[in-house]
C-alpha cells in the first residue's frame, strides 16, 4: 500500500459571490427600533402603568373612605343636642348614690304585708320616714324586725307608737329607717 502523496489543494477558481450586509437596511433598523420599543413598553408597564393603577385604586379607596366619613359626620351632626338631652335625663352622681326607690318600696311592702295601712312614706337620701296605722304594738314590732333583717336597712327607730285605747288596740306608728347599699358578702355597708 503505497500512499501517494497528494499535493496541496489549489484554488483554481475565484468565487465572486458576495453576500451584502443587510444589517444596515431599513427593515433591520426597524426591527432594532421595534425591539427597543418593546423593551421600553415592558419596562414602562412595570414602572409606570402598574404604579398608576395602584394610585388610582388608592384614590378610589380614599374617596370611598371620605364618603363614609362624611356620612358618619352627618349622623353625628346633632351629637351635642343628644348629649345635652342625655345629661338632662341621666342620673347625676348624687342620684346614682341613692338606693333604688323601687327596692325600698318593695321592702316596705314586703315588711308590712297585709297588716296595717301605710299612711305616708317619705324618702330623702338614705332616710325613710314611714307612717302606718291599723296594727297592734306586737305587729309593729314584727314589722320593724322584718325591716331590720333586710340588707338595705342599716337601722330603724320607732319614733312614736301610740294608742289611746287599751292593750291590744290598734296604734299609729312613725318609723325612721336608715338605709345602706347592698354589699357583697364580707364587706360592711356604708351606713350614715
Amino acid at each position: 500500500m503505497s500512499r501517494k502523496k497528494t499535493g496541496y489543494p489549489v484554488k483554481r477558481e475565484m468565487n465572486l459571490f458576495y453576500k451584502p450586509d443587510k444589517t444596515t437596511k431599513p427593515a433591520t433598523a426597524a426591527l432594532y427600533v421595534l425591539f427597543v420599543l418593546v423593551l421600553i413598553l415592558g419596562l414602562s408597564k412595570i414602572t409606570v402603568y402598574d404604579l398608576w393603577v395602584e394610585t388610582n385604586q388608592a384614590e378610589q379607596q380614599r374617596d370611598l373612605a371620605a364618603q363614609r366619613l362624611a356620612a358618619v359626620m352627618a349622623e353625628l351632626e346633632g351629637y351635642d343636642e343628644v348629649l345635652d338631652q342625655y345629661y338632662q335625663y341621666a342620673a347625676t352622681e348624687e342620684e346614682q348614690a341613692n338606693i333604688d326607690r323601687m327596692e325600698v318600696l318593695a321592702l316596705l311592702d314586703k315588711a308590712m304585708g297585709r297588716t296595717g295601712e301605710m299612711a305616708s312614706i317619705s324618702i330623702s337620701g338614705d332616710v325613710v320616714q314611714l307612717q302606718f296605722s291599723g296594727v297592734t304594738l306586737a305587729e309593729t314590732a314584727q314589722i320593724v324586725k322584718r325591716l331590720e333583717e333586710s340588707d338595705l336597712v342599716a337601722g330603724t327607730t320607732v319614733n312614736t307608737a301610740a294608742t289611746t285605747e287599751s292593750e291590744g288596740a290598734l296604734v299609729q306608728a312613725n318609723v325612721r329607717i336608715q338605709l345602706q347599699r347592698k354589699t357583697p358578702e364580707g364587706e360592711e355597708g356604708d351606713a350614715q
